[in-house]
């Protein structure tokens, strides 16, 4: 944007102002309402593409608010950000604001933010016309901007231009060949390198592709991962619990409860050697865990004496005429339970 394309959208309202109230000379006082002091820069020296600010305080009499333009826009500035402004009171209800416009040069050498015009009106007209709010010290520069004639007691103050020198990050070689830095708009603009921006979009998607295509079957193998088996202790010890928690043997079916623990039992065993599997009567079982438990391969399978009289007591009810109390069949049960809990994995 060029310097008069700042003031291009401000030209209504000059001619507005004008036409209103030429007696509101465009001064740095209106009628005693509005007055703007210390209007400096942060720095007078800069390197181009360094951030400077523009600071303006404005005291405002009672009852009146100021119109600020959003942003300073220039061929020699972008904009960094909307301005700011923080308000502090005064004696008489009158009140300061320190406004602060965020700029970035880029253009080397001797270079000046231009004027610009602010405006200041009757708050009651800002706020009835809904271009502010009850309080506010500023209002909204659009609103303002598109319906001037809504608040008629506007007066525009011009904000005189400031210079600054901004420096090379070039060096004599690159500025004799031509090479100068451009603005923002230039960068990420039109005017970029449209066949390495072209190139760098198909880099750009041909690395998305891959990444996704990657990720993809890193996700696919993540989730088709084989399940890890189940510890048999652990299996063998919920088992139990349920069966101690389903009650078979409190609603009077002690036999079936029995049958169930020992073919818990039975299939925690078999995961020792095949050989014990349900081809084995307990007898036999029990007679091959009491030999197998001293060998050096079966030392994590633990003393067998409270599991033998169980068993057989088992073998009793399974086969027999046996129906023993529901209590008793509970400690005979947790006897076992308690044994796999001694015994480890294989």
């Amino acid at each position: 944007m060029t310097r008069a394309g700042i003031l291009k959208p401000l030209f209504q309202l000059v001619i507005f102002t004008f036409a209103i109230g030429p007696a509101a000379a465009l001064t740095q006082e209106s009628r005693g309402t509005v007055s703007v002091s210390d209007i400096t820069l942060s720095r007078d020296t800069v390197e181009i593409g360094d951030l400077i600010d523009l600071s303006l305080v404005i005291d405002l009499a009672p009852g009146t608010i100021v119109f600020l333009p959003d942003s300073l826009d220039t061929s020699d500035f972008e904009s960094f950000g909307r301005v700011q402004w923080t308000a502090d009171s005064l004696a008489s209800d009158r009140v300061r604001l320190a406004v602060t416009y965020p700029l970035i040069a880029f253009q080397v050498g001797r270079i000046a933010v231009p004027e610009f015009p602010i405006f200041a009106a009757r708050k009651r007209e800002a706020t009835n016309a809904q271009f502010a709010e009850e309080g506010d010290h500023v209002g909204r520069w659009s609103s303002f901007r598109n319906a001037p004639s809504e608040t008629p007691s506007a007066r525009m103050l011009m904000i005189p231009e400031q210079s600054l020198w901004v420096t090379s990050i070039l060096d004599l070689e690159d500025a004799s060949n031509g090479v100068r830095p451009q603005p923002l708009a230039d960068v990420v603009g039109g005017a970029r390198h449209w066949p390495a921006t072209i190139l760098l979009v198909l880099f750009g998607t041909l690395f998305t592709w891959v990444l996704a295509t990657s990720g993809n079957k890193l996700w696919e193998a993540y989730r088709n991962r084989p399940t890890p088996p189940v510890d048999p202790r652990l299996a063998a010890l919920d088992a139990f619990d349920a069966l101690l928690e389903e009650g078979l043997h409190r609603d009077g079916d002690v036999r079936g409860f029995y049958n169930r623990a020992s073919n818990i039992t039975r299939r925690f065993i078999e995961v020792f050697d095949q050989r014990w599997g349900p081809a084995h009567t307990s007898t036999e079982l029990m007679s091959d865990l009491e030999t197998a438990a001293v060998l050096p391969r079966f030392v994590k399978v633990a003393a067998v004496e409270n599991l033998t009289e169980v068993m057989e007591h088992a073998e009793e009810v399974k086969f027999g005429g046996a129906r023993p109390p529901a209590d008793e069949a509970e400690r005979d049960v947790s006897a076992v339970r308690a044994w796999v809990e001694e015994t480890e994995s294989p």
